[in-house]
């Protein structure tokens, strides 16, 4: 028997992205779609209108399910943008800062 056990993936669950160009970013697990995918948001770059599908292999999930989160999700109701922000950032895992290339200002060429 293996000690560290598998979390798993579910609604309301914390999951950071493994690959493509969300890669260290935190999301919350929205819906599951089939047995190898998940529909995802985080409130910034993917909203709850248009969630990210990605696959299980793709996501790393912690040990954080949060509990407002998955209530509005069973029982469907709407959830904000800004309630995922909020929920993220009490958990733990705030906004990614990303340095800008050096170099590179915005309006200048």
């Amino acid at each position: 028997m293996s000690p560290l056990k598998r979390i798993p993936i579910e609604p309301g669950r914390v999951v950071i992205s493994r690959a493509g160009r969300d890669t260290k970013r935190a999301m919350v697990v929205l819906a599951l779609d089939g047995d190898q995918h998940a529909l995802v948001a985080d409130g910034r770059l993917r909203k709850v209108a248009k969630p990210k599908r990605k696959k299980f292999m793709h996501l790393t999930a912690k040990p954080v399910c949060i509990g407002g989160i998955q209530e509005k999700l069973t029982k469907t109701s709407p959830l904000l943008d800004a309630e995922i922000r909020a929920a993220l950032e009490l958990a733990g895992y705030g906004p990614l800062e990303r340095p800008n290339k050096e170099g590179c200002e915005i309006g200048k060429e």
